[in-house]
Parts: structure tokens; C-alpha cells; sequence
């Protein structure tokens, strides 16, 4: 089996952030609810498998996904859930590589919170409160 294929508890799976006032928010303070609130009808949150090779090639990998999606934006760092932590509740984690990005996985929420904003909220909320901030290696 690879190790690509399935997520240690022990693992950092960061949640990327490109909003430079969400990531002075993270650094001095706490990350934003809303950096884990996926949109209604979806229950997967996209993150960063940090624990998979190094620091820098996840920066780099960060750097050309958010660069692709907006090519002014900067890519600040992550906020960072265990594995573990972040499959309470209801909750799982899946590796979900993309092209581009080998180290992708998903926060998966349960089903039915799919379109109870209510809910997703409260996982929001939750995961923040797991979470800790770790910036871009540069």
C-alpha cells in the first residue's frame, strides 16, 4: 500500500489560506470559522496532507493552485487539524489526490449536514478550535 493512500492519525492536514487578513487573524489570534465552512451542499473540505514530504514542496504545490485560481493571490500558510482531531464528531478524513497535487485529502462532514447551515457551522467551529496556525516555508 502507499502511503498516498491512506491518512495516519498522527497526521497535519492543513487547510490553505490565501486571504492575508484571515492569516494575520490566524497568526496573532485564532483562524476564521469561516476557512472551514464549505459551501451549502457540500460536505467535503478540501486540505493539505502536511505530514507527506516537506514543508516546501506543500508551499510550492499551495503556491500553484491558488496562483491558477486567481494569479494576484498569495498563499499565506495553513490552519492545521490533526487527523485524528479533525475525524471526531461524525466527521472522516479520505486522501483524495488531484493532478497537481498528490498530498490533497478531504474533511469529510457527515451527509445530513450537507444543507443545514446550522451545522456546518458548528463543524466550522469545531475544526478551528482544533486548528493552529503554521505559515508558508520560505
Amino acid at each position: 500500500m502507499n502511503v498516498l493512500d491512506w491518512i495516519g492519525p498522527w497526521e497535519d492536514l492543513g487547510r490553505g489560506i490565501s486571504s492575508s487578513r484571515n492569516a494575520r487573524r490566524a497568526e496573532h489570534f485564532k483562524v476564521p470559522v469561516n476557512e472551514f465552512l464549505p459551501r451549502m451542499g457540500v460536505t467535503a473540505i478540501s486540505v493539505d496532507r502536511l505530514s507527506v514530504g516537506s514543508l516546501q514542496e506543500a508551499t510550492a504545490i499551495a503556491d500553484a493552485r491558488d496562483g491558477a485560481r486567481v494569479p494576484q493571490r498569495r498563499f499565506y500558510g495553513w490552519a492545521v487539524v490533526i487527523a485524528e482531531n479533525a475525524a471526531q464528531n461524525g466527521r472522516e478524513v479520505a486522501a483524495s489526490p488531484l493532478e497537481g497535487n498528490p498530498r490533497h485529502a478531504d474533511i469529510i462532514l457527515p451527509a445530513s449536514v450537507a444543507n443545514d447551515r446550522d451545522e456546518q457551522k458548528q463543524h466550522a467551529q469545531e475544526l478551528r478550535d482544533l486548528s493552529t496556525w503554521r505559515p508558508r516555508a520560505d
